[in-house]
């Protein structure tokens, strides 16, 4: 039996989000569930970019433009529910979630919930004292507002109507279980990567600032809140051991002044030659610098937002055979205990200097590190295996709503 959602998300479309293109767009068809995407246009859409069903765009230019299309595509699914899906499902939008909740009961249809990303207890977060200052006492205000709002829609008004809440961990679906709502009624579905079948025939990363160095890599946007700054940090104490240490850190900062703040960073701990910054980059050449890497670093605060997280790059690091270094976040803590994968250190300088000390002394106990994460990995989170899992949920739903 095959199943369609119709399937409002938050992020653009094409997207980059791994747990949209690559599970819905390419996995979970291999088992039967196809989604019609609904979403705002950013970028070209080309003829096979969506190949897992239909898609349903409104572009816009100006922020207030882009905000009336993410209304209106909400709205545009009272006209599409009514075809032949078996559930409507929202994914992180909140007032989009409450229009869909209306839209799938409208035509009688299952209504599902995707969570990805705790919002509202992230904009709180934003709405707290920021000793750095980097944000503006009235944008604080601003945060708290839409952190208490976007709470009482969420939790009051949304989720305690939807028939089905997919949750990204067992920790988030302990969050929401404080709420009061179900957890017989949440699925967790954590990140998952396509495990390449064979790692030596991928060139590593042709860029010369490589050559010669001893490449620690970190994938992933540089955030404050997360405290990225640990692992920069970290690299005083590895320089002065391993002076061809270098830290590549293939992602970027979402705001210019946050990015900006780590460029000071660097300069004020001597690290110029020791940390380098490649700015986004598409996914397939941002991954071939794991091929140049001893070691992958994944530094997260243990905040309300980020404690429920699944990180994608310890599982990409694992994949690909680098051992990694991290802080004791829930998923990443389980993947290193299950897979013996990597190291657990505690979120400070200190603790990430000395796990990445560890590995560069013993190159051969990384590289067995690396080759048991390898090993382990595509059975806990290989994307063939989550969609397989996620299809059969699916279609328990669905008879559960055929009865």
């Amino acid at each position: 039996m095959n199943i369609r959602l119709l399937y409002l998300t938050r992020e653009p479309f094409p997207t980059f989000r791994v747990d949209v293109a690559t599970l819905f767009g390419r996995y979970l068809p291999k088992f039967g569930v196809y989604s019609d995407v609904v979403a705002l246009q950013e970028g070209e859409v080309g003829e096979h970019a969506w190949e897992a069903g239909g898609v349903f765009t409104r572009t816009a230019r100006s922020r207030w433009g882009r905000i009336w299309a993410r209304l209106m595509l909400a709205l545009d699914l009272f006209r599409l529910a009514r075809a032949d899906y078996a559930a409507v499902q929202v994914r992180d939008r909140i007032v989009g979630a409450l229009i869909g909740l209306w839209a799938a009961r409208l035509w009688r249809k299952p209504f599902y919930y995707w969570m990805s990303f705790p919002f509202p207890e992230y904009w709180s977060e934003r709405g707290s004292p920021d000793p750095s200052r980097l944000v503006g006492a009235g944008r604080r205000l601003l945060f708290r507002l839409r952190g208490r709002l976007s709470a009482w829609l969420l939790y009051r008004r949304v989720l305690p109507a939807a028939d089905h809440i997919f949750v990204q961990s067992d920790a988030m679906r302990t969050l929401l279980a404080s709420h009061g709502l179900p957890a017989a009624r949440m699925t967790p579905v954590p990140m998952g990567a396509t495990i390449p079948d064979r790692i030596e025939d991928i060139p590593p990363a042709d860029d010369p600032r490589l050559a010669g160095r001893r490449v620690i890599v970190y994938l992933g946007a540089l955030e404050r809140a997360r405290r990225s700054e640990v692992m920069l940090e970290a690299m005083a104490a590895v320089r002065d051991e391993f002076p061809t240490a270098l830290l590549v850190c293939v992602g970027d900062a979402e705001e210019e002044i946050e990015r900006l703040w780590f460029d000071g960073l660097v300069g004020q701990l001597g690290l110029q030659d020791h940390v380098l910054f490649t700015g986004w980059l598409p996914g397939e050449k941002a991954r071939r610098y794991l091929r140049n890497a001893e070691i992958g670093l994944s530094p997260c605060a243990r905040t309300p937002s980020l404690e429920v997280a699944s990180p994608t790059k310890v599982i990409e690091y694992m994949a690909w055979g680098v051992p990694v270094v991290a802080n004791d976040l829930p998923d990443q803590a389980y993947l290193i205990g299950e897979t013996g994968g990597g190291i657990c250190v505690p979120l400070t300088p200190e603790g990430f200097a000395a796990g990445i000390l560890q590995l560069l002394r013993d190159p051969a106990a990384a590289r067995r590190m690396g080759e048991a994460g390898r090993r382990a990995i595509p059975a806990l989170r290989s994307y063939e295996v989550i969609a397989r899992n996620l299809a059969g949920k699916y279609r328990q739903l669905a008879a559960g709503e055929a009865r």
